[in-house]
């Protein structure tokens, strides 16, 4: 059995909670995830000015950040394998954005299945009515970039070249 490292995985939660936050009270009450979590009432008008200037493109960076967190964390791979990690969650975010620059193209090539399957559900609605930003795209560069000095940093047997359990880890 795999070695988990707690730590990133510790890390990893924390950002992802903290990006939940951020969407509770910086995004509007129809947001997906709040509207499907029934959070209807929830603080949207507290929007601190910090948040006008950076809160639209910090989700993006919070999202490679903590999934890249607690995919490594989860796997305890080495350098090479945290790359591929960072590397695919900031290929996800970029595609997903390009798909909000694309819309009508992208929304016609959502597969009918997906509809009444939670998350998938709001697939065609999210390329329709999201909005594509470049902020969104540097800030997932951003994301990944930390994501990956973190998972180094905090990585167990260092420069060792092994996995935390001493098994093959991707990369």
């Amino acid at each position: 059995m795999r070695s988990v490292n707690k730590l990133q995985v510790l890390i990893g939660l924390t950002a992802l909670v903290a990006g939940f936050v951020l969407y509770l009270v910086h995004r509007s009450p129809d947001t997906y995830f709040i509207s499907a979590f029934g959070l209807a009432h929830h603080p949207y008008s507290w929007n601190p000015p910090f948040l006008a200037t950076i809160g639209g493109c910090l989700p993006s960076l919070l999202h490679v950040f903590a999934f890249s967190l607690l995919l490594g964390g989860l796997l305890g791979c080495r350098k090479t394998g945290c790359l591929i990690i960072c590397c695919a969650w900031l290929f996800t975010n970029v595609l997903f954005e390009l798909g909000q620059r694309y819309a009508s193209s992208v929304s016609q090539i959502v597969p009918a299945w997906f509809e009444g399957s939670f998350v998938l559900e709001n697939a065609k609605s999210f390329f329709l009515t999201g909005t594509f930003d470049t902020l969104d795209i540097l800030a997932s560069f951003a994301g990944a970039a930390a994501a990956y000095a973190v998972l180094v940093i905090t990585m167990k047997n260092k420069g060792k070249g092994e996995c935390h359990a001493g098994r093959d880890c991707p990369g």
